[in-house]
């Protein structure tokens, strides 16, 4: 019977088993007559799937138990008459010995075989097949009783012809173990001194080529010689390939030079054997490399930081980089090797430290923190301990602190911004004082205190002001109060955050500032109602293109597909891996959309995943136009809504995260969609699309989209050598909606290249004219203006000469 594939073959089997009665498996064997590994592994899938029962059973008057299968629609009381035993779904039950399914199989041609070659004549393979008259021959060489002959004929073993080859093979095996053991022995001695001998040399010495199985380990340099492996001369070798090549991971440079055991070893064990060096990131390279010499250099500069730092380390609890350093280059070696010795960053009061990682005496710690930072706290008597220990025993967390004082932690925040607690950071983290915590939790106004900390967005601040938020972003423009922090508004601008106290101080001369802005506006009207008005003129308004014709609806029936989207469609409907590659707006989320119904209607899941939580929520919302609110459900880092859905929308992370937390929980997702797998080059997130096709069930399909993937045949080979699987690759370069440069002028009108320039040249001409003629104005006006002061002012000062003139003489 000639199976094409598996799926053939299972309908075979359904086909060939009765409706009305189970039979032994060894009939259905022999009925189908097909090699057993594969008829066994597909009776497994259908019994595992619940398309057949199966069954141990012990038959009347049989000594050993047979297996027996049945299909689903034979009655039960015909399953009991085959005999006793219970039938199930397991496919264990049907992993019997397939050697001897395979003998039952072959005895006819196997038993023609053996008494063809009775009589001693040698034949050849097409000699055989003709006289037994079967060209489906099981292997002559792995028939224990048949032999081949040097001349690729076949006979027996036990025969004149059959014994002399045995013979022969004997005398040869036994020949070659003494060369080989020769030849090791040779081999210890011509490379025990480390070197390295050409081709010629080394056949000289062994008196021909070394044979294969020689177990002395040699190997072959780039140069063409040969040595000893772990030697001189090939760690020499190794070096010039890492050199050419670069620095290598411990993982890569163990996998390739594994039999360099000396050298592996010590480098694994972190001693540096010349010219080799691990580099901080544990990568092996050379001195001969640019980032072996800098790694030399950086060294050279870390030559004396050691002792220095272990005197501050003794001398001072605190330390700054400025005590350290002596060049700038010495900065990061310096910083790592602080961090390596166990030193912490500290922040108090605006002042960056370091904390030594010995014990030191708490006075001197209080003492030291006084004289640096201002902070005074009261030291106990007690044992050294390091600053850290210290540090941390006298300070809480902010979770501690609000849990502490019954508040929110934005409340514990905007305490400390007022500096009514005080506050230091500890790496990323920010830790309060225990004793000053403790004294605010007492204070009858701690419920003032934290409202007037608390921070309030425009809006909320204008109700407060009985105003409007424009008034009071004014207020913070003019330096009226201080904002506090942003936060994003619904439109997607940044909003400004003020403090309550603050608005409480300004409420009361809210009034009198309002008038100053009044007062402010009204002369402002003043002043333009006096200056001269010039009336401007449009910009040009540049041609006016014709309206567009309404393009007709198209019309109602079936959506036809593109080439590309029918051959991606078509492999990944029959289960194949599929990565798309199509410019933007040709439909790559059809082909999506064509694999996702197939899925469901199967009763499987289905996974979307996309870079980005934004994408993710809008593909969210269209896919519950296509296939209904209850079927899709959306998860991110902060939502999760319908979780159970067929078909879930997810970023890349989350995906990745269910493949290590919980892969059983994948077992009913039969296809996963990666959208944008171009982020795949991303050499930050990259690694979560890789973690996922790497980690998936081997049960998923993955179809892979994007618009930019210029080594998508890369990717797909490595996809394939991951997954253990071919995966089909459709591209389509023709872009359906093509791309085009136009202009956009002030009055909304699309412009071309010619028409822009023209806009252009003629607003620049009109805005000349216009400022030549606000100039003349504006001369014009300070010339009447000029007039007026010296008609008005000589009769002015005339007035004030009369009044004075006919003050008494007395008052002076």
């Amino acid at each position: 019977m000639v199976v094409k594939d598996k799926e053939q073959l299972k309908t075979s089997i359904l086909q060939e088993l009765p409706e009305d009665k189970p039979i032994p498996l060894l009939d259905l064997v022999l009925k189908l007559k097909l090699k057993p590994q594969l008829l066994l592994a597909a009776l497994q899938s259908l019994v595992a799937n619940h398309h057949l029962k199966v069954a141990r059973l012990r038959g009347k008057g049989e000594e050993a138990e047979a297996v027996w299968v049945a299909r689903n629609e034979v009655p039960q009381q015909e399953l009991a008459t085959a005999g006793e035993g219970d039938w199930s779904y397991s496919p264990q039950l049907v992993a019997v010995r397939q050697r001897k399914l395979a003998a039952l199989l072959g005895d006819d041609t196997r038993g023609r075989v053996l008494r063809l070659l009775r009589d001693g004549q040698p034949r050849n393979l097409m000699q055989i097949k003709l006289e037994v008259g079967d060209e489906d021959l099981p292997s002559l060489r792995n028939m224990d009783q048949v032999v081949e002959l040097p001349d690729g004929t076949f006979t027996l073993r036990d025969t004149t012809l059959g014994q002399a080859e045995l013979e022969r093979r004997y005398r040869e095996l036994k020949l070659l173990k003494e060369k080989q053991s020769f030849q090791e022995k040779k081999l210890k001695d011509i490379f025990s001194n480390g070197d390295a001998l050409t081709r010629e040399e080394l056949i000289e010495a062994l008196g021909g080529e070394l044979l294969p199985k020689v177990r002395y380990p040699v190997i072959r340099l780039l140069s063409g010689h040969y040595a000893a492996a772990d030697s001189p001369a090939a760690w020499a070798d190794t070096a010039n390939y890492v050199t050419r090549t670069g620095p290598l991971t411990l993982e890569d440079f163990i996998r390739k030079f594994r039999i360099h055991g000396t050298l592996v070893a010590s480098l694994r064990a972190g001693r540096e054997i010349s010219p080799f060096i691990i580099l901080p990131n544990e990568r092996i390279t050379t001195a001969a490399t640019p980032e072996g010499e800098a790694e030399l250099a950086r060294r050279e500069i870390g030559k004396g930081l050691k002792e220095k730092l272990r005197g501050i380390y003794q001398q001072q609890p605190f330390f700054t980089l400025g005590q350290i350093l002596e060049l700038p280059e010495q900065r990061e070696v310096a910083t790592n090797m602080i961090q390596a010795d166990g030193a912490y960053r500290i922040h108090i009061n605006g002042v960056g430290l370091w904390t030594s990682p010995y014990p030191h005496n708490p006075k001197v710690i209080v003492q030291e923190l006084k004289r640096i930072t201002g902070v005074h706290l009261d030291a106990n008597e007690g044992q050294d301990t390091p600053p850290l220990t210290w540090l941390a025993a006298r300070s809480m967390t902010m979770p501690e602190a609000a849990d502490r004082l019954r508040l929110g932690e934005e409340d514990i925040l905007n305490l400390c911004e007022l500096e009514e607690l005080g506050s230091f950071r500890l790496g990323n983290n920010t830790r309060l004082w225990r004793d000053e915590v403790k004294s605010i939790k007492y204070r009858p106004d701690l419920h003032k205190v934290v409202k007037r900390a608390t921070k309030l967005t425009t809006l909320e601040a204008a109700d407060l002001l009985d105003t409007t938020p424009e008034r009071v972003r004014r207020l913070v423009r003019e330096g009226y109060i201080n904002p506090v922090g942003e936060i994003e508004a619904e439109n997607g601008r940044m909003g400004i955050l003020v403090r309550r106290g603050d608005i409480q101080a300004i409420k009361e001369r809210f009034a009198g500032i309002e008038h100053e802005w009044s007062l402010a506006a009204k002369q402002q009207k003043k002043e333009a109602a006096q200056s001269t008005t010039i009336r401007k003129e449009k910009a040009p308004l540049g041609k006016k293109r014709p309206r567009r014709a309404v393009t007709p609806p198209p019309p109602a029936g079936p959506v036809s597909l593109d080439p590309f989207q029918e051959q991606a469609v078509q492999a990944a409907l029959a289960g194949r891996n599929v990565l798309v590659a199509a410019p933007t707006g040709t439909g790559k989320t059809v082909i999506a959309e064509r694999l996702i119904e197939a899925v469901m209607a199967k009763g499987k899941s289905a996974v979307y995943t996309s870079p980005l939580k934004a994408l993710s929520n809008q593909k969210f919302v269209d896919f519950r136009n296509v296939f209904g609110q209850d079927q899709v459900g959306l998860v991110t880092g902060d939502i999760s809504i319908n979780p159970y859905a067929p078909l879930l929308i997810m970023t890349t992370e989350i995906f990745r995260n269910r493949c290590f937390s919980e892969p059983e929980g994948l077992s009913d997702v039969a296809c996963v969609v990666f959208d944008e797998i171009h982020y795949l080059d991303d050499p930050d997130r990259g690694t979560a699309w890789e973690e996922s096709i790497i980690f998936a069930p081997p049960h998923v399909k993955f179809l892979g989209l994007s618009a930019t993937v210029p080594n998508l045949q890369e990717i797909s080979d490595w996809m394939s050598e991951v997954r253990g699987e071919s995966v089909e690759v459709v591209v389509e370069t023709n872009r359906a909606v093509p791309l085009s440069i136009n202009w956009l002028n002030s009055e909304g009108v699309i412009l071309d290249e010619d028409e822009a320039r023209e806009y252009i040249e003629e607003a620049v001409r009109k805005r000349s004219q216009e400022r030549k003629a606000e100039r003349a104005a504006r001369e014009l006006a300070r010339e009447l203006a000029r007039i007026e002061n010296e008609d008005t002012g000589n009769g002015r000062w005339k007035k004030r000469g009369a009044n004075r003139s006919r003050k008494p003489f007395h008052r002076h």
